[in-house]
């Protein structure tokens, strides 16, 4: 063993946690000092700062804005004066009205001096707008006064000039314009002594004139004297309005003092505050400057701290980790001999480490113990893996291969270096030429070119992807298919004698028919016709449902309408009962398309009919009945009145070659083959059965997506219809509906279309033809015109086989009389799969 020496450097018995607490909580303190004091100092200065704000800024604001608005008041007034237009004067007037308001509402009261200058400057504002109001009326009226003398003044000037006059009345006409020039240049003079003089001079031409007698002289002359004297006259209005205009002046000088008076308040408060703010800017330096120094000293106090706890942590710490961390490292690559020291560092943290570290390395030597014996399991279940008859393989979510066992490649008859890693399901089926043919969710069956079937279960795992198992089951399904035709046989041994007793029946009716007719008249033969015909389409229906019941062997899935396949089958099923049993068929009311393989499923209800008859005693009744189960399923039920089961033996039903038939006749196999041929249709069985109360059968099928047969089986496109029974045509043309068909009723006739026309989608032809067994060439020729037709072949007596050209084409298909929905339907499902 070896051991790794650690120095001890501090004796002290103190846990590491507790030392590095201690240097932390001296870092905090020098922290919460530093902290301390910037923020009293920034509390200080903010306090200060919010007083300044409070007490000088905001007062300067107030005084600023006082200020202002008293100027612009105070410079409006001079505007007051020089508007000449009424309106005018008070909208101005009102501007400055609401200024002063403004003014008020932002004192609030606080100011006694301002109110009564804020008083004093409305006052004056309404005095000098009422004033210019007085001086643009009077304005206006001296003004109107100018315009008649200017208009005398000329007319005057005119009377003077004219040389046809006598020189004495030329000169009084002179007189009167000097006269009218006086009094224009009083109404346009702009101070009262100005007006006295043009008084005086008014006055001396006035008395120049008095002494002239002449009417039209004294006249003209009382014109001008109304104009200039009373109390309207020239002088008088020039007087009011030169005395209106002084009051308005003193008005606003009235105003402008005022607002000096303002500016000067407001120019005291801003030198106040910018006093303030010097003092308080002195004691923010002051403040800050001692807050300063002591953060310096807990700046240096800190360092020292730190720098301390950095050595105690690299000369204690550091080193015992590094032994520890260079420890688990040597543990870690291998090396079991590795010791840390006992004893010492016991109580902190590092001793702990150290026991820690000794706890691990006991760990892992339990761990590779562990791990040689899981070696050891794992050899084994390898083993068994790769010795499985079933191929297994593990996927991803993608279905990617992850893992498998040996058999696989074997299974799938695939070399072994073309299974690898990460190639997917998909592909290896391809590769090896398999066909995947889906019964339901998690199986399949995997059928290859020489006639091995192969079946896949696939389950997904709780950790994401699956596991997918594969069986070779052809023994097994050869078994199956030879007990299948051993029951079918069976079961056209019972109807053998059931239908030589009807065709007995009908042999008779056609004999006597026929003897009658040798001596009957006319309307009597028509009728006995009518007798025979019915007889031999009956005898007709009979041979052809048997064909058909044991001709099938094995048939791939179909879609089709399951009320019909139920009532199809009705008279095989009566037929194989005795006349003891009453059978009653109830289909759903709507229709239910399913899809399955309809020859499993006749013999499937002829088994379980003839099941519960054989548990009738005497007379007895059987019921199937449709019945949808949810939105998905369809239940088909099969109900007797018998002697019904045991618990013991219904627990064991399902079983293969259990048979409870007291007569020891039973193969055991009927339920089991029904139970698998509905679980690989995707549905589920169900029975219910109490001793003495009988039986009921429920056969869980799943829907096709629509319960609308008729247009789920329809083929689409151009048909071409080959047949030359007129009845079996009519047949046709009505399941084909509205398709496009075109008929041909021989095969000649059918070549030419074939030859002529362009190329069809389905072509349905019946095998015989006229004496011609013409069918499979109709097939061949519509092959070679168009690889891409859908063939069907019909007839009431179908060979086995058809020929091996045909069938390796995949597009032809053969299909027993009377033409049905099912049989559309997979010509549809067959075309969809191009």
């Amino acid at each position: 063993m070896t051991a790794l020496r650690v120095p001890n450097r501090l004796g002290s018995h103190l846990s590491v946690r507790l030392r590095l607490w201690l240097a932390l909580a001296a870092l905090a303190l020098a922290t919460l000092v530093v902290g301390g004091a910037s923020w009293a100092t920034l509390r200080q200065t903010s306090t200060r700062l919010d007083r300044l704000h409070d007490q000088s800024l905001a007062r300067v604001d107030d005084a600023l804005t006082l200020s202002r608005k008293a100027t612009a008041v105070a410079a409006r007034a001079p505007f007051l004066l020089t508007i000449e237009s009424p309106f005018r004067l008070q909208v101005e007037a009102g501007i400055s009205k609401t200024l002063l308001a403004d003014i008020r509402r932002h004192l609030d009261g606080q100011n006694a001096l301002f109110d009564k200058l804020l008083t004093e400057m409305g006052g004056s504002i309404d005095e000098l707008t009422t004033l210019s109001l007085h001086r643009i009326e009077l304005t206006d009226r001296i003004l109107r006064l100018n315009a008649v003398l200017a208009i005398e003044e000329r007319r005057f000037a005119a009377l003077a000039r004219e040389k046809q006059k006598p020189l004495g009345q030329r000169e009084q006409w002179l007189t009167m314009q000097r006269i009218s020039a006086v009094l224009l240049g009083a109404g346009r003079s702009e101070n009262l002594i100005g007006i006295g003089e043009f008084h005086r001079n008014y006055r001396a031409l006035i008395v120049e004139l008095e002494e002239d007698e002449k009417p039209l002289i004294q006249s003209q002359l009382l014109k001008l004297q109304e104009i200039a004297s009373g109390r309207d006259g020239l002088f008088e209005l020039r007087r009011a309005e030169i005395g209106r205009r002084i009051r308005a002046e003193a008005a606003m000088n009235r105003i402008r003092h005022s607002t000096e008076v303002i500016n000067n308040h407001a120019a005291k408060i801003t030198a106040t505050a910018q006093a303030n703010i010097i003092t308080e800017r002195e004691r923010t330096i002051s403040a800050i400057a001692f807050a300063s120094g002591i953060i310096v000293i807990a700046v240096v106090l800190s360092i020292l701290m730190a720098v301390m706890a950095a050595a105690f942590v690299s000369g204690h710490v550091t080193a015992n980790l590094r032994a520890i961390s260079d420890a688990m490292m040597r543990l870690a690559v291998g090396d079991r001999s590795i010791r840390l020291p006992r004893g010492e560092h016991a109580g902190d943290e590092i001793g702990k480490l150290f026991h820690a570290f000794r706890a691990f390395r006991a760990n892992t030597l339990r761990l590779d113990r562990s791990n040689r014996q899981l070696a050891q399991k794992n050899a084994l279940f390898e083993n068994l893996y790769n010795d499985m008859s079933d191929g297994l393989a593990i996927l991803s979510n993608d279905e990617k291969i992850i893992a498998h066992n040996n058999r696989l490649p074997k299974l799938l008859s695939l070399r072994a270096t073309t299974v690898r890693t990460r190639t997917s399901l998909a592909q290896l089926l391809e590769a090896g030429n398999w066909t995947r043919w889906h019964r339901s969710e998690g199986f399949a069956d995997l059928h290859h070119p020489s006639g091995t079937v192969v079946e896949l279960r696939q389950s997904p795992l709780s950790t994401g992807g699956a596991v997918a198992l594969l069986s070779d089951v052809s023994e097994r399904r050869q078994l199956e298919e030879h007990l299948q035709s051993v029951r079918r046989i069976e079961g056209l041994g019972r109807i053998a004698g059931e239908v030589a007793h009807d065709f007995g029946n009908i042999l008779s009716t056609v004999s006597t028919n026929l003897h009658l007719l040798e001596n009957a008249t006319p309307e009597r033969a028509a009728h006995l016709h009518h007798t025979l015909a019915n007889a031999l389409d009956l005898g007709t229906s009979l041979t052809q449902r048997l064909l058909a019941f044991a001709r099938r062997q094995r048939l791939d899935p179909e879609i089709m309408n399951l009320n019909e396949l139920v009532t199809g089958i009705e008279d095989l099923i009566a037929l194989a009962l005795d006349d003891r049993i009453s059978l009653h068929i109830f289909p759903a009311s709507e229709q239910l398309a399913v899809r399955l393989d309809p020859g499993q499923m006749e013999s499937t209800l002829l088994n379980l009919c003839l099941n519960a008859s054989q548990a009738i005693e005497g007379e007895g009744n059987i019921w199937v009945r449709v019945v949808p189960s949810g939105s998905d399923m369809v239940s088909i039920e099969v109900q007797d009145d018998g002697r019904g089961m045991p618990a013991e033996v219904l627990a064991r039903a399902m079983e293969p070659f259990y048979s409870a038939r007291p007569d020891g006749t039973g193969t055991g196999l009927g339920l089991a083959m029904i139970f698998g041929f509905i679980r690989q249709s995707g549905g589920d069985i169900k029975i219910h059965s109490q001793h003495g109360h009988g039986t009921t059968v429920r056969l869980l099928i799943p829907l096709w997506q629509s319960t609308d047969c008729s247009e789920v089986m329809k083929p689409a496109g151009r048909i071409l219809l080959i047949e030359d029974n007129m009845q079996d045509l009519a047949h046709a043309r009505r399941l084909l509906g509205d398709a496009e068909l075109i008929e041909a009723k021989s095969a000649e006739e059918a070549e030419n279309l074939l030859r002529d026309a362009s190329p069809f989608d389905y072509v349905l032809t019946d095998l015989h033809l006229g004496n011609d067994v013409a069918g499979w060439r109709m097939a061949g020729e519509a092959l070679r015109h168009s690889p891409d037709t859908v063939i069907a072949v019909v007839s009431g007596h179908m060979p086995e086989n058809m020929p091996e050209a045909l069938a390796q084409s995949g597009r032809v298909v053969s299909v027993a009389k009377p033409l049905d929905h099912a049989a559309l339907a997979r010509l549809t499902e067959l075309k969809s799969t191009e």
